[in-house]
C-alpha cells in the first residue's frame, strides 16, 4: 500500500469510513503520514437520509459516495474494502476476514454501530432495521409488495393486515420515517392503487419513554407528537413490543396488532474489533477512552464515533454524526501533533451545534443550545444543513432535485420493486407464487 511506512512515515490505519473515519482521513490528507481507510463497503453512506431511500424519495446512490473516488486524488490516503475480524493491540497488527495483517504505528477506531435487539432474537428475525443501505433497499421493497398485495387480495381485513405498519423506537429515525411513510401512502394509495382507500392504512409508532423525541427539549417532542397525529399516525409512548410473529405484534401493554410490517429503529450497540476483555467498556459497551479520545492505556490507538464512551455534561455523548466529525478531526491534529513533534493539543471538548428531526412536509424540529426551531423554519433548517454535509456536489444536486420534484409535484417516481436476495415478497411477486412468507428471512 501507500502508506507501508517506507522513509519512516507513521503509518496511520482508520477502521471505519463513516462519519468519523472519513472526516479524520479528510483532514490526514496531504499530510505527512501515510494512510490506510478500512470499510466493509466501498462507499461513504449519509446515514440521516436513509430513511428517504426506504421510502421512495431518494436513490441509494443519492446518499452514497465512493470511498475510492473521495480519494483518488490523494497521495497519502488509500482506500481498502475489508471486513476487520480482529485488532492486536500487543502486535499493532490489524486483521482482515480475508486473512490479510495490517501493520500500523496509530490506529484509529471509528466502526460505528449495529442494530441492538436487547438480546431478544425473534425482535431480531421479524423485524426490519434501518442501519445500512441494504435495509432501507429491503424495507423499500417490503412495502411497496405490501401494497400490492393488499391490491390484489379480496378481503378487507387482509388488506388491513398488509396496510398495517408498525414502528418501534421514537427518536429521529421513527419519527422521520413514520412522517415519511404516511406521505408515501397517501400519494399511492387510491392514486396508484384505486381500489385502496387511503383509510385502509394504518402507522403505529411505538415509543417506551413517556414522549417522543427523548434527546430533544419536552416541547418539542410534544409538537413532534401532535403533528404526527394530525397526520393520522398512532402514537404509543410508554409502550414496548415483546413479541413479533409473521401477522402479529405484541405490546407490552397487552394490546396487539396485526401487522406484516414491522420496523425497528429502537435502539443501537457500539461496533469494535477488539476482542481483548481486558479493553475498559462503559454500561453502554462503548470503549473508554481518555480526554484525548486514546482507547484506556494506548497511545497509539485512538477511538471516535459511537465505538467511543466520550463523556459529556455528565453523561455519554449521542451516537450522531456530529461528534463522529468532531472527534476525527480532532484526532487528526493530535496525529499530526506526535508526528511533528509539536506540544499536544488540549483534551476534547464538544462543541454542540444542534440536533434536529424532519416530521414531514413543511414540519421538522431543531434545537442549537437554547435556541429552538420548529415548523416551517425547522424543516427548511433541516433541509440547508442536510444539503450541507452530503458528501459530492452530484449528490447535492440530485436530492435537490428529487425533494424539489416530490415538493412541487407530489410525485415520488422510485416506486420500484427491485428483487435483491432475502426481499421474499419481491422474489414471491417475481416467482409467480402468492400467500404469506416469512417477510424477513435472509
Amino acid at each position: 500500500m501507500t502508506g507501508s511506512g517506507g522513509g519512516g512515515r507513521n503509518r496511520v490505519v482508520i477502521v471505519g469510513g463513516g462519519f468519523g473515519g472519513l472526516a479524520c482521513a479528510r483532514a490526514l490528507d496531504g499530510e505527512p503520514v501515510d494512510v490506510l481507510l478500512l470499510d466493509r463497503h466501498n462507499y461513504h453512506l449519509f446515514t440521516p437520509l436513509l430513511y428517504q431511500v426506504a421510502t421512495a424519495l431518494l436513490n441509494p446512490s443519492d446518499i452514497a459516495h465512493p470511498l475510492h473516488r473521495a480519494f483518488r486524488r490523494s497521495r497519502n490516503v488509500r482506500f481498502r474494502q475489508a471486513a476487520v475480524s480482529d485488532v492486536d493491540l500487543d502486535r499493532k497488527v490489524v486483521r482482515t476476514s480475508s486473512g490479510d495483517a495490517l501493520p500500523y504505528d496509530t490506529l484509529v477506531l471509528a466502526t460505528g454501530s449495529a442494530n441492538d435487539y436487547f438480546g431478544n432474537a425473534e425482535l431480531a428475525a421479524r423485524t426490519i432495521g434501518m442501519k445500512e443501505l441494504g435495509e432501507a433497499m429491503r424495507l423499500r421493497n417490503h412495502v411497496l409488495a405490501c401494497l400490492e398485495h393488499a391490491s390484489q387480495s379480496s378481503s378487507i381485513d387482509e388488506r388491513r393486515v398488509w396496510l398495517t405498519f408498525v414502528i418501534v423506537g421514537g427518536g429521529p429515525t421513527g419519527v422521520e420515517y413514520a412522517g415519511a411513510l404516511a406521505e408515501l401512502l397517501r400519494l399511492v394509495l387510491g392514486r396508484d392503487f384505486p381500489d385502496l382507500a387511503p383509510g385502509l392504512a394504518r402507522i403505529v409508532l411505538v415509543e417506551g419513554q413517556d414522549r417522543l423525541l427523548g434527546a430533544f427539549h419536552p416541547r418539542l417532542g410534544e409538537y413532534a407528537e401532535r403533528i404526527l397525529r394530525d397526520r393520522g399516525i398512532e402514537v404509543r409512548t410508554s409502550a414496548l413490543v415483546e413479541k413479533a410473529t409473521k401477522e402479529l405484534v405484541v405490546l407490552s401493554s397487552g394490546d396487539e396488532i396485526l401487522s406484516r410490517t414491522v420496523v425497528w429503529s429502537a435502539g443501537v450497540r457500539p461496533e469494535d474489533p477488539v476482542r481483548s476483555p481486558d479493553a475498559p467498556r462503559s454500561r453502554s459497551r462503548r470503549l473508554e477512552v481518555d480526554g484525548h479520545l486514546r482507547l484506556a492505556g494506548r497511545s497509539d490507538v485512538y477511538v471516535i464515533g459511537d465505538a467511543a464512551s466520550v463523556t459529556h455534561r455528565g453523561g455519554e455523548l449521542a451516537m450522531l454524526a456530529p461528534p463522529a466529525m468532531q472527534e476525527g478531526r480532532y484526532v487528526a491534529r493530535s496525529i499530526l501533533d506526535r508526528v511533528r513533534g509539536v506540544p499536544a493539543q488540549g483534551p476534547f471538548r464538544y462543541r454542540d451545534k444542534g440536533t434536529m428531526a424532519t416530521i414531514g412536509r413543511n414540519a421538522a424540529v431543531a434545537q442549537v443550545g437554547r435556541v429552538r426551531f420548529r415548523g416551517f423554519l425547522g424543516w427548511i433548517v433541516w433541509l440547508v444543513v442536510h444539503v450541507y454535509y452530503l458528501i459530492g456536489f452530484r449528490n447535492r444536486l440530485a436530492v435537490l432535485w428529487s425533494w424539489g420534484w416530490d415538493y412541487l409535484r407530489r410525485d415520488r417516481p422510485i416506486r420500484l420493486i427491485i428483487r435483491s436476495h432475502g426481499d421474499s415478497l419481491a422474489d414471491e411477486f417475481e416467482s409467480g407464487h402468492s400467500g404469506p412468507n416469512d417477510i424477513t428471512k435472509g
